[in-house]
């Protein structure tokens, strides 16, 4: 573990100051995908993870662990999205965490036509 969001290790952490994108690579042999997510939706948020909404009032965390734990290289990548504390949050099975702020996500839905 190279870094660490809001005291939980992470191999890497890159963030876009244009797009206001955080990309955070961890282990998912070491590291739960919720707490990964909590820990780095609470470094882009800066403030405590304690303080941060329940991230089970918008997706089941072991559900979420599941879906990564299950990759094993061989299946492509499964990934799940979510907007939780006005982010929108990418969770891969290969351990990437992509969080963005919900009105990209949203311009980039229009500009793909789905707002249309």
């Amino acid at each position: 573990m190279d870094t660490k969001v809001s005291g939980v290790g992470v191999e890497a952490i890159e963030y876009s100051q244009e797009s206001g994108t955080v990309r955070t690579q961890f282990d998912q042999e070491k590291i739960l995908a919720s707490m990964a997510v909590v820990a780095t939706l609470a470094d882009v948020m800066d403030t405590d993870p304690v303080e941060l909404d329940p991230l089970h009032s918008t997706v089941d965390p072991d559900a979420l662990d599941a879906l990564v734990r299950a990759h094993d290289g061989t299946n492509g990548d499964s990934h799940i999205s979510i907007t939780h504390e006005g982010r929108a949050i990418t969770v891969h099975s290969y351990g990437v965490i992509t969080i963005t702020p919900e009105h990209e996500l949203a311009a980039e839905k229009y500009e793909r036509g789905a707002g249309r």
